[in-house]
């Protein structure tokens, strides 16, 4: 048998504990802090309750890990975030929204906020859960097309991961979970701010809702004043979590249509300039003779693996960040 480190150490998100317990009401009274009103009922007495979850709460996104080592009923009366559950490992059932959805393998559950699910979980299923505010992904949305919502986001509520974007989507999941398990390494809010961002928009494009035909409408180039607006915004807050909705208010227009332009204009889209301005900053500091650690210096400039940090500033100045430090410094 595993001991309880190596086991601690095998689960997704294993440095944020929520819950651990073979006892019914201990799950119901953890699981009800995020799902209130939530009701469970062990499908088979036989089988031994053995619940563990792991759950990472950011700003305005969380990730969560569960097991429960039986067969499980949880009923949701009203979901506050979007969330999107996948498997693991095994296999579940939910049934939402009148639909009956299957979680296994490349297909998986998109609930909306404020609506009822019904969960069957099988006895070996693992769950990855990824929640968003309804409130930030209505700002995301809003900033994205240019205009209010005239009605709450409603999510199809089944998904495939053979689709491209989903599938990214979910490649984006993994990656944040590898991320925050870093955070005691000291990844920085910057880093983590762009990353809650990254599954925000991922969840809206990846995903059919209701305003999916407004995501996908024909966009029209913006005049070049913007795109320098832009350019000048970025320049101005490198050092900041550069958001959607910023850059719509600085230029005036949806976030849409400025990258579309950007890419038009420029060949390139708004968070590649964030890179290259945020690599230039990068150069300096690790030449002003200040002794910041490279990893230091990668995280104050926005980036949250070291490795694709030392991939871009090489490509970019035809030496790694190691070597600039040694030479200038």
């Amino acid at each position: 048998m595993p001991s309880a480190d190596a086991e601690r150490q095998a689960a997704p998100l294993s440095s944020f504990r929520h819950v651990q317990t073979n006892n019914l009401a201990a799950l119901e009274e953890a699981v009800r802090r995020y799902y209130p009103g939530a009701k469970f009922e062990i499908g088979n007495k036989v089988e031994q309750l053995a619940a563990l979850a792991n759950r990472c709460q950011l700003k305005d996104i969380a990730l969560t890990y569960g097991r429960h080592g039986t067969r499980l009923r949880i009923q949701i009366p009203r979901l506050e975030a979007h969330s999107l559950l996948f498997s693991f490992n095994g296999r579940a059932e939910a049934r939402a929204r009148g639909a009956c959805v299957d979680i296994a393998g490349d297909h998986a559950l998109l609930a909306s906020a404020g609506e009822a699910v019904d969960l069957h979980y099988g006895a070996e299923f693992e769950q990855l859960i990824l929640s968003v505010s309804p409130k930030a992904l209505a700002a995301k949305l809003e900033a994205l097309i240019g205009e209010p919502l005239a009605d709450r986001v409603s999510f199809r509520t089944a998904v495939d991961f053979h689709r491209p974007a989903a599938r990214d989507l979910r490649q984006l999941f993994f990656f944040l979970v590898r991320q925050v398990g870093s955070l005691e390494a000291g990844v920085q809010p910057l880093v983590l701010a762009e990353l809650e961002q990254a599954a925000i928009v991922a969840l809206l494009t990846a995903s059919e809702s209701n305003y999916s035909l407004v995501l996908n409408r024909r966009l029209r180039s913006v005049a070049p004043w913007q795109v320098r607006r832009a350019e000048a915004y970025i320049e101005a807050n490198w050092d900041q979590p550069l958001t959607v909705e910023a850059l719509a208010v600085a230029t005036g227009v949806s976030a849409r249509t400025l990258f579309y332009s950007f890419r038009k204009t420029r060949g390139y889209s708004p968070m590649e300039f964030v890179k290259r301005v945020r690599l230039d900053q990068a150069r300096r500091m690790l030449s002003d003779g200040s002794g910041r650690s490279v990893t230091a210096v990668a995280f104050a400039c926005g980036f949250g693996n070291l490795g694709h940090f030392s991939t871009y500033y090489r490509l970019a100045f035809g030496e790694t960040p190691s070597a600039t430090r040694q030479r200038l410094s």
